[in-house]
């Protein structure tokens, strides 16, 4: 600093009154110059030790930061993904609703995509040549994997005997190379200039609730959204809710935002309305609902697999136990009220001893988890709370809480063995007979195994970069077309209901590869980083839902979109925790 700059700091510091004014000032001045001149060994590693904590510690961003726009552009991008794309819809209904998601998305994603640009083109023009650097962008394996993930639908693309469709995707139910390379510009434009809040995991968490209300309410007859099925599910038998259309698509969404939501309450990150997480409690209770109803088997086995994967990832705490117990309740709590609002109410079926089991586990739930550490629990129990916390480490817990995956592993093999024999339908059936009697009956996962056990004979055919991306359809149907119309009563298949086997034919084991490396790697590094930002908890979760949940489903410009965005957000958290080391 130089003399001048001293000189000013100085006049600038409050002036003493009285007779003691001088020795003030002196004593300002040799304050001022001591802090201004401060170095040698005992300085140095006090000064290192402060700036690692300032490092750590750094006040977080703004929601809104106007003297960061492209923070705020990403933000604004980020909620019209999540609130207003999942609720558009053209006039046609559900006649063109594929059309106009389609549409919807090139619109938000170019808008939101444009906005970035010009903004860092205006930063560039407005900053001092004297000033201006370019900082190069670090990519982490995520990153990385992505980035050959698109390079190799690149090549899938020019390589591909069907460019056409290769590049523009098979008609409206879009999954082109194009449509894809937007998919990772979000990607990337989520996870790089999102400094992730947990604001921005809420807003997901709201469009889904949203969402859920508006299936609810079609659900009973209420067509909110004048598609012009007023009938109630169970008369009209309608697969199409709400505003995204078909019910295993809308299940993508609501499943990931509802482990959201559940990671958010267990690990205390609610915003401040109230902030015992009962807001949270309440979006978690209604997404719960809407997925009971939209039962899709995918979603239930997709939230199956969370709750023995992530739980010994969130349960790092007796207060997070506590909190995972009331989810627990929260669960029990809404089934027992669809069983007895719709399955006893409705359709006249008896509410049974697994209704009243359902109402018992949930008091029995809600008991421990206002006992274990919840906000709700009793004062006169928290010396104790405090005395086993002390005694149950981290790895205590991990210990107990893989005993407990491993024993509700048993059981499903347990209940699949019995029902194997017991039974003639039924999830817990056909898993039985695929375990146990090596039964791959082609109607087993409705009729999924059909096309699975074909697509597989097809993977020979173009294993490095397979036919190009969005050829399934034209591939499948030239090997399997009439076996294909005569099995499912004269209709074409274009989706191979599993996004990876999909992968493997569109585009080869090469971009497939790429892909569960990208997944991956996202779910590892928010383990491995768990302790270090709860959001990442949140995160991870919802991917390993989206991950189970699309080995049972396909992609579409209605629900993919959204998964992506939730892609960006797990690599927002990711880069964060990094930064912060």
């Amino acid at each position: 600093m130089s003399g001048k700059k001293k000189k000013t700091y100085r006049i600038n510091q409050p002036a003493g009154k009285g007779k003691n004014a001088g020795a003030s000032r002196n004593a300002n001045s040799k304050n001022t110059e001591r802090s201004l001149s401060l170095s040698g060994t005992a300085a140095r590693p006090k000064a290192a030790a402060q700036s690692k904590m300032s490092k750590k510690a750094a006040p977080p961003s703004p929601l809104f930061d106007k003297n960061n726009v492209l923070e705020l552009l990403t933000r604004v991008f980020l909620i019209a993904m999540a609130i207003i794309f999942p609720l558009a819809m053209g006039e046609e209904k559900y006649g063109s609703i594929t059309h106009f998601k389609n549409s919807a998305f090139y619109v938000i994603a170019a808008l939101g995509l444009c906005s970035v640009i010009v903004a860092m083109i205006v930063k560039v023009i407005s900053t001092p040549a004297d000033q201006f650097g370019v900082e190069m962008p670090q990519f982490n394996l995520p990153d990385i994997a992505v980035l050959c993930y698109w390079g190799f639908l690149l090549i899938s693309t020019l390589l591909s005997p069907y460019k056409d469709i290769s590049f523009n995707g098979q008609g409206v139910r879009n999954d082109g190379f194009i449509i894809q390379s937007f998919y990772v510009a979000v990607y990337f434009l989520i996870s790089h200039l999102l400094r992730l809040r947990k604001f921005d995991l809420n807003v997901y968490c709201l469009g889904a609730t949203i969402v859920s209300g508006l299936v609810m309410l079609h659900f009973f007859g209420f067509d909110v959204l004048n598609t012009g099925f007023s009938k109630p599910n169970w008369e009209s038998g309608l697969l199409f809710l709400g505003p995204m259309g078909n019910i295993n698509l809308t299940s993508y969404f609501v499943t990931a935002a509802l482990v959201l939501a559940a990671g958010i309450y267990i690990t205390d990150q609610q915003i401040p309305f109230p902030k015992n997480g009962v807001v949270t409690l309440s979006c978690f209770a209604l997404m719960l609902w809407a997925e009971l109803n939209l039962n899709t088997d995918a979603g239930i086995v997709a939230l199956g697999v969370v709750l023995l994967a992530a739980m010994p990832l969130m349960i790092t705490s007796l207060r997070r136990m506590g909190r995972f117990m009331a989810i627990l309740s929260v669960s029990l709590g809404v089934m027992a009220f669809d069983r007895l609002v719709i399955q006893t109410g409705i359709l006249q079926k008896p509410f049974g001893a697994t209704g009243y089991g359902m109402i018992a586990g949930a008091v029995f739930f809600c008991a421990a988890a206002a006992f274990i550490g919840t906000d709700f629990g009793p004062a006169f129990v928290s010396r104790v709370r405090e005395r086993a916390d002390s005694l149950l480490s981290r790895r205590r817990l991990l210990i107990a809480t893989l005993s407990i995956d491993a024993a509700a592993v048993i059981a499903l093999f347990i209940a699949a063995f019995v029902a194997a024999k017991t039974r003639k339908s039924g999830v817990l059936y056909e898993l039985g007979q695929i375990v146990f009697h090596g039964n791959f009956n082609d109607k087993f996962g409705h009729n999924r195994l059909f096309t699975w056990k074909r697509t597989l004979k097809l993977a020979g055919k173009n294993p490095v970069f397979g036919s190009g991306p969005d050829t399934f359809c034209t591939v499948f149907n030239e090997a399997y077309g009439e076996e294909s119309r005569k099995f499912f009563g004269g209709r074409n298949l274009d989706k191979a209901h599993n996004e990876y086997l999909q992968l493997l034919i569109c585009s080869g084991i090469t971009s497939l590869g790429a892909f569960l490396t990208f997944i991956g790697s996202l779910i590892v590094r928010a383990y491995r980083r768990a302790a270090d930002n709860p959001l990442l908890v949140c995160c991870g979760a919802a991917v390993i839902a989206y991950a189970v949940h699309a080995f049972f489903g396909y992609s579409l410009p209605i629900n993919t979109p959204l998964m992506w965005v939730l892609l960006g957000l797990t690599g927002a958290a990711v880069r964060v925790s990094t930064e912060n080391d």
